[in-house]
């Protein structure tokens, strides 16, 4: 008897960018934007309020959402705790998959669904990974794992793994939801997406050392004109460059204010404020309070 089993032919396509962990302080907001990518988040501990075009959906430790490509999303933790997270972002060229993954804007798998399925375990295999990854040398946390130092086996088995969560979400129906008052935008590209990316990189670093860049330098940087820079940025994120940089200096201005003991004066110089009253009142704008009003009491 001569008996052969073959699988189908099959070549498919995973692409997995900002795979990581994060932890992020009280008052900590990322702006809203949208990429050409899916997007899978997990809340290990805290939660934090997720703008999923005009619908809210308070995301709490366990829980999983599946934000479609395309779709406008903003985080905001208002929580007086720290939020860690992990997320991927991703793409599937695999016509069926995209398809359940598609079915809505959105898609929430609580804590308890989550429980009964193989995420928890897959997540645990991916923490292995990172960890045996981290652990190699002494490193700047804040520094993404270079390349090399996961080797090619566990590089394979963190596309696996990834791949593996993806179909639980997909297979386990998540509360999916479709926003009903849609909102209208323009589909970014991969290259305006690919632009806006590295221009935000760029700004982080603008917000923390606010003398050493300008919007003009950046776009010089990229071979890009100013115009095309600020076009292309407020198209994917949804705000302005100088925005994006107004509302991380707020969130950094909030984090020092509740988590340190530096003087008022002290925050206002590492921010790049030129005085004191000009920093308070460009606080006031942002909150309707004072610095000194916002800083927690402590009896």
């Amino acid at each position: 008897m001569d008996i052969q089993v073959y699988f189908p032919n099959m070549t498919s396509t995973l692409q997995i960018t900002g795979c990581g962990f994060n932890v992020k302080p009280p008052g900590w907001s990322y702006p809203n934007h949208h990429h050409h990518l899916f997007e899978l988040m997990y809340s290990f501990s805290g939660e934090a309020l997720q703008h999923v075009n005009r619908g809210t959906v308070r995301l709490e430790t366990g829980d999983w959402l599946l934000i479609k490509s395309g779709v406008k999303h903003r985080t905001d933790n208002r929580s007086d705790s720290p939020y860690a997270f992990f997320n991927i972002h991703f793409d599937v060229d695999d016509p069926e998959l995209r398809k359940k993954l598609s079915a809505a804007d959105y898609g929430l798998l609580p804590r308890a669904n989550a429980e009964r399925t193989q995420l928890p375990g897959l997540m645990r295999q991916i923490e292995r990974i990172l960890t045996d990854s981290l652990t190699m040398e002494p490193r700047d946390a804040t520094e993404a794992i270079p390349p090399g130092r996961i080797g090619p086996g566990p590089r394979i088995e963190l596309q696996a793994y990834v791949l593996l969560i993806i179909k639980e979400i997909a297979d386990n129906s998540p509360v999916f939801r479709v926003t009903p008052d849609h909102e209208s935008f323009p589909v970014s590209s991969s290259m305006e997406t690919d632009i806006a990316h590295a221009v935000e990189e760029r700004l982080v670093r603008m917000a923390h050392s606010p003398a050493e860049h300008s919007i003009a330098e950046i776009a010089g940087q990229l071979h890009i004109s100013r115009s095309q820079c600020t076009k292309t940025f407020t198209k994917v994120y949804g705000v302005s460059p100088r925005r994006y940089v107004s509302q991380l200096i707020e969130s950094r201005a909030k984090f020092l204010l509740v988590t340190t003991s530096m003087s008022i004066e002290d925050i206002a110089l590492e921010l790049g404020f030129r005085s004191l009253s000009h920093f308070s009142r460009q606080f006031r704008r942002w909150t309707g309070l004072s610095p000194l009003q916002y800083r927690p009491k402590h009896e």
